[in-house]
Order: structure tokens, then C-alpha cells, then sequence
């Protein structure tokens, strides 16, 4: 997959000398990468996000995440709410990319939930122009 090898090669940069991680309050943090196999599933999304909302292992307290989306609007969509969830403190400092995701409603009320292509009623704006 090479949306994935890039992004492993992005998080290697970031980590090694001279950055080593990304600095954040004054400190420097290393970043890490988990992935998970979706089946294309919006349970198995949701099941994910849920149980990945969690401490690091070596740390006490939620440090925030970054998630990248799945490849789709419906499967994004799944996500997205639970990434902005108001009942759970630690969700507020999730950021979701959702980088195949075109569908406002993924996005709409959710203000750390940011894409990579234009809404899907504009697709044909430019070729009717």
C-alpha cells in the first residue's frame, strides 16, 4: 500500500535526527504508528476508534491522537462522531483526517475532523462550467 509505506516513511523522518519527533509544549515526543485492518466494516471502524481512544502503554494519562480515515465517506462516517464525542474528555483531542472521505455530514458539527477532497456535490461543478 503506498499511502501507508508514505506515511511510515514521513513518521521515520520526523523521528530520527535531527527533529527526533515533533516538539509540543517544549517537549519533544516521538511519534507512533498502529494500524488496523477494517474489513470495510462500519462495526469493526467503530470498535477500533473505541478501543484505540486510550492511554499509551507507558503512560498514565491520554496524550491525544491523530487518526487517518478510512477510504470512504459511509466508513469515515462511522468514525467521525466518536472522534468529536462531548462525553469522553480525551476523544475532544482527537484529530481525524479523513482523507477519502467527500460526504458533508462526515464533517458537519465535527470541528477536528478535516479532509483532503472537495464535497461530493461540487465533483461535477468544474466539468459543468
Amino acid at each position: 500500500n503506498l499511502q501507508l509505506s508514505a506515511i511510515e516513511m514521513m513518521i521515520d523522518e520526523i523521528n530520527t535526527s535531527p527533529r527526533c519527533g515533533v516538539t509540543v509544549g517544549g517537549k519533544k515526543h516521538g511519534i507512533h504508528l498502529t494500524t488496523f485492518g477494517d474489513d470495510s466494516s462500519k462495526d469493526k471502524v467503530s470498535a477500533i476508534v473505541k478501543n484505540g481512544m486510550m492511554p499509551l502503554a507507558e503512560s498514565t494519562e491520554y496524550v491525544g491522537s491523530y487518526w487517518v480515515g478510512p477510504y470512504s465517506s459511509g466508513l469515515t462516517g462511522s468514525m467521525s462522531p466518536l472522534a468529536n464525542a462531548t462525553d469522553d474528555p480525551t476523544a475532544a483531542k482527537t484529530v481525524l483526517v479523513a482523507g477519502g472521505a467527500a460526504s458533508t455530514p462526515v464533517f458537519a458539527g465535527n470541528p477536528t475532523i478535516f479532509g483532503t477532497f472537495p464535497p461530493s456535490k461540487l465533483y461535477l461543478a468544474q466539468a459543468i462550467e
